[in-house]
């Protein structure tokens, strides 16, 4: 009250501050780092180590049990996962969410050093990595030569330095192309002429180029260093390199072996639109934000293609461009909201001035709201542009309920002022409390965990900011333009004539329905009841997919396949995409065992995302000798976290077993109508060729085990003895047989293993070849083996799908060592899921303490209450209409509805009680107090609704990741609007104690009166 008396005292001082606001708050939209989502950090550290030449047995046995065990007693560890590969593992430590990840680093770094002593000697230290979600690549660049230019040179030493200058850049990666280096084409029937072995070779290479300090002289007055170089910078001087033969002859090194220039075999292929090409991939610091970097990268690359003329570069992907364009999408569904809002306002008051003082408040209240969330270090993204959507119903709420009050005041107080103050001062209490009830619903956000609270957090803020600042307005504002601008409430508008039929009409109906209080709570009940048995039906997800207009294809090949197989594979599904009309553009990349190509579908396409993803699926269960998994992508989260496959996890501790299970239960789900595909992670395997050396045999002819294994390595991977520097560039020298020299294990057991004794023995007399098969990959879970079965469905059947597979997983006797686990995504789905719950029964409990204090009554709260189960009924029954999902943002939604819903009920029993004190009965004054808050009740709930509907339709790109917020909201609020007419009423009288003494006392009035007429008619 204090607060309107002020503004009312000094209006030059309020519209000063507005212009601040105005001010601060449009400066401070420049200033928001861009996103398409909240910074999400992950509580997982993953540890990497190598075991050059292990099985993945061995791996497992020698390396991730013994990290497994050094790690997973730390202090926070919730779950340690570790996957078994071929020469590596990873093992993967999940954390309890609210740890300090910083402290667990260094616990882990300091587990790490201990299990190094219990690690074979061969394994390198083990690298620790941190989980970023946000750790993606923001950017891709395309480079294609157009002249005669070393590509992957130039990008290495000219481009990547240029783009990690810019502060917004955290790491540049290069894919693709193929690098230069000096090649040292040995022959070895030449080297045994001279008794040379690669070796020597090597050691003799690695002493002539260098440049070595040998101090410094006096020359007159000053100190000269000196130092000792010998440089062999050129191919020319490479072949002149001297070597000492073992008779004492100096030969040069063209003597024994061919030196050229020569490229590397590519380790990894990229190509775009079918072009080969080096991709360039961009990540950003968090500090800077997706489209600060962005631009920065854009303007940098412009300079470097100035000055790279002979190179073409292209942006392939930028993650800024979707950012901008979701969050232009979301701020055109707020300004919407802002003129459906104004509209709202203008048919009920009729007035211009009228709808613009309320209608002012959204403005000013926003920009308090921007300089706030600025102050709290907030990023501008879908859920803070969408949490500003759905403020703005809300903000002019409590401008409504005062300007409406006002307005019904000056008729009995000629005076703006004092119907200023007065009309304020009566609804004051009202308006503090559905704030508070509002506000108290997003502090259980501020102090949840896991990734709902990391992703709706800000959300919760924002609300919490834009809440306080309408009430500041409703308070201040409105009254202070009341008497400033003078508006006068139009009578006899058309929607005022259908308001008052409508009144006279609630008003008959609420005196019959308060008669028949057990009919309207049967009903209500009923209607409760099948609305549950109706949420029943709907499915859950963690968070609904966006069409994005992006599909991923991952192909994994069996360890060994060669890059040419693999480039020959991915050249297929390059001619699968060129063929189908809706892809723009595509690109690919292949390294190691694994592919991807990344197709960009244009914007006017005939399918959507997920039937080009179920057209390919198809054609990929086809397929064989590869896993080829198709999916749609994207930059967004829903992207990420959302699939068209379905992963059951089973564990145990036999392998055998759990093999055979996986087994079973996958060709029970390739029955399953709806399934495309089915694999499991224990199906693929791999063949081991072991050179396995007698030692007691080598060591007849004055060889150990371990010198024949780095022969080997030698004569199959080569060696760098040195590497020079030419022009300010670095190129690599290695020796190599010629090609084919030992590309089979046949001509390999032919190598010449040169001895101590000065002769020569076949490796074959001392060492054999022994084959065996072996699992590409071994996972665990907690110190029990694990497998994955994982299928492919089609989109229109996908939750079918999942139901009839969890349904088999139940009814499915499995061997007593095996048992079912929660995968990833499941386990992560459940843990939200129950976080969120838990917050909306402490948003109920909280709104009750709120009212019960509001109210100085248990009773009064319980009723309003009451609203809170009945809108589900609403929420609910548009979800099923909508063919919606149950997702961790539609369960944000309830968590909403419980502050938003209970504002109409405080409303009215506020009012029925002040009715009561002037000396109304109950009945009366529940049927006057309906009357009198019907108008503001439909104008709130109207503004409210009408500002959700654009996201309530999904309009505009990422627009369904909020849907489902927006639906649960508008449809509880409707479903509570209506029944809080006619429910709150019916429980007030059920509930109050006044109301009962009230029906008694009638009863017995109405009892002696017709005993009175009896008596009279006899003595009549």
């Amino acid at each position: 009250m204090n607060l309107t008396k002020l503004a009312l005292k000094r209006p030059v001082s309020c519209f000063l501050v507005i212009l601040a606001l105005a001010v601060f708050g449009i400066s401070s939209i420049f200033g928001f780092k861009m996103e398409l989502t909240p910074d999400i950090e992950m509580p997982m550290l993953i540890v990497m180590a190598t075991y050059p030449g292990a099985d993945p047995e061995s791996v497992d046995e020698l390396v991730a049990s013994v990290i497994e065990d050094s790690g997973s007693t730390l202090s926070g560890v919730d779950s340690v996962n570790s996957y078994s590969f071929e020469n590596y593992c990873m093992v993967l430590f999940t954390y309890e969410y609210g740890v300090d990840i910083d402290e667990c680093h260094n616990d882990l770094r300091a587990a790490m050093e201990t299990a190094k002593l219990s690690l074979p000697d061969d394994v390198d230290q083990p690298t620790i990595i941190e989980m970023n979600m946000n750790s993606m690549d923001v950017m891709t660049i395309s480079a294609v030569e157009k002249g005669d230019v070393d590509l992957l040179k130039v990008v290495n030493e000219a481009v990547v330095p240029e783009l990690e200058s810019l502060s917004s850049v955290a790491q540049v990666s290069v894919t693709g192309g193929s690098e230069y280096y000096i090649k040292v084409e040995l022959n070895e029937t030449l080297m045994k002429q001279y008794g040379l072995t690669m070796s020597t070779v090597a050691q003799m290479m690695g002493t002539v180029d260098f440049t070595y300090p040998a101090g410094s002289v006096t020359q007159g007055s000053q100190d000269i260093s000196v130092a000792t170089s010998m440089e062999y910078n050129t191919v020319q001087k490479l072949r002149e390199v001297p070597l000492m033969t073992t008779k004492g002859q100096v030969i040069t090194l063209q003597d024994i072996a061919n030196v050229t220039t020569a490229s590397k075999d590519a380790s990894s292929i990229s190509r775009y639109n079918g072009q080969d090409n080096v991709s360039i991939g961009i990540k950003n610091k968090s500090s800077a934000g997706t489209v600060n970097a962005c631009k920065d990268v854009k303007e940098k690359l412009q300079q470097i293609q100035a000055e790279n003329p002979a190179i073409e570069f292209e942006v392939t992907y930028d993650a800024s461009s979707s950012i901008i364009s979701a969050l232009t999408s979301v701020a055109e569904t707020l300004l919407l909201g802002v003129v459906l809002t104004m509209v709202v306002l203008f048919l009920f008051f009729g007035d211009f001035k009228a709808s613009l003082i309320v209608g002012a408040s959204m403005p000013i209240s926003l920009f308090l709201t921007l300089i706030l969330m600025s102050m709290m270090g907030f990023s501008m993204n879908i859920v803070t542009l969408g949490s500003l959507v759905i403020a703005i119903g809300m903000m002019v709420d409590s401008s409504i309920v005062v300007i409406e009050s006002c307005f019904r005041r000056q008729k009995s107080t000629p005076d703006l002022k004092q119907a200023a103050l007065e009309g304020t001062k009566e609804v004051t209490a009202s308006i503090i409390a559905s704030t508070i009830t509002t506000i108290v619903v997003y502090l259980p956000l501020a102090t949840m965990k896991g990734l709902s609270g990391q992703m709706f957090e800000q959300l919760g803020f924002t609300i919490v900011f834009a809440m306080l600042a309408s009430l500041i307005a409703a308070m201040m504002l409105v009254p202070l333009f009341y008497t400033v601008f003078k508006p006068k409430e139009k009578e006899n508008l058309p929607i005022d004539k259908l308001l008052k039929k409508f009144t006279t009409w609630y008003q008959k109906i609420l005196r019959k329905l308060m008669k028949r209080r057990r009919t309207v709570v049967g009903v209500a009940v009923a209607l409760m009841i099948g609305t549950v048995l109706l949420a029943g039906t709907l499915d859950m997800e963690l968070i609904p997919a966006a069409d994005e207009g992006v599909v991923a294809v991952t192909v994994n090949f069996r360890s060994g396949t060669t890059l040419e197989k693999e480039d020959e594979a991915l050249k297929l599904w390059e001619q699968i995409a060129e063929e189908e009309p809706d892809v723009e553009f595509y690109s690919v990349s292949i390294s190691g065992s694994s592919a991807t190509l990344t197709a960009d579908l244009i914007k006017k396409r005939t399918l959507t995302t997920a039937q080009v993803v179920d057209k390919w699926n198809e054609i990929a269960a086809g397929m064989t000798d590869m896993d080829v998994t198709v999916t749609s992508s994207g930059s967004s989260m829903s992207s990420m976290m959302s699939t068209s496959s379905y992963e059951i996890d089973l564990q145990g501790n036999d392998r055998a077993e759990l093999a055979q299970a996986a087994e079973d239960l996958q060709a029970e789900i390739e029955k399953i109508d709806g399934v495309v595909k089915t694999e499991n992670s224990l199906a693929n395997s791999t063949t081991l060729a072991k050179v396995v050396v007698d030692p007691l045999k080598a060591m007849q002819y004055g060889l150990t085990p371990i010198q024949v294994g780095m022969t080997i390595h030698n004569v199959l991977s080569g060696m760098n003895p040195l590497t020079i520097t030419n022009d300010g560039s670095e190129y690599a020298v290695w020796l190599e047989y010629p090609e084919g020299s030992y590309d089979d294990l046949n001509l390999l057991m032919d190598l010449g293993l040169d001895t101590s004794f000065g002769t020569v023995v076949p490796l074959r007399d001392i060492a054999e070849i022994n084959y065996a098969q072996s699992q590409e990959t071994i996972m665990k879970q907690d110190g029990l083996y694990q497998v994955s079965v994982t299928s492919t469905m089609t989109s229109e059947k996908i939750f079918d799908a999942q139901n009839a597979i969890n349904d088999l997983v139940d009814h499915t006797v499995f061997p007593d060592s095996v048992t079912p686990a929660d995968s990833m995504m499941t386990g992560m789905m459940n843990d939200e899921f129950q976080a969120l719950l838990q917050a909306i029964l402490v948003a109920t409990f909280l709104v009750f303490l709120v009212m019960a204090m509001q109210f100085e009554s248990p009773r009064f709260s319980f009723m309003v209450m009451m609203c809170i189960p009945f809108a589900l009924i609403g929420s609910f029954l548009l979800l099923f209409i909508t063919q919606s999902t149950i997702s961790m943002v539609s369960l944000m939604g309830f968590l909403m509805l419980m502050g938003i819903v209970v504002n109409n009920g405080i409303l009215f029993v506020d009012s029925a009680n002040m009715l009561r004190e002037e000396g109304m009965s109950t009945e009366d004054a529940l049927v006057a107090s309906g009357s009198t808050r019907l108008r503001p009740i439909l104008m709130t709930t109207l503004t409210t609704i009408l500002s959700m509907i654009p996201m309530g339709l999904g309009l505009g790109d990422n627009g369904v990741m909020m849907q489902g917020m927006a639906l649960v909201i508008i449809g509880g609020l409707t479903a509570s609007t209506i029944l809080t007419l006619i429910l709150i009423p019916t429980f007030y009288l059920i509930f109050d104690k006044r109301s009962r003494q009230e029906r008694r006392a009638a009863k017995k009035l109405a009892k002696s009166q017709r005993s009175g007429k009896t008596g009279d008619a006899e003595n009549e």
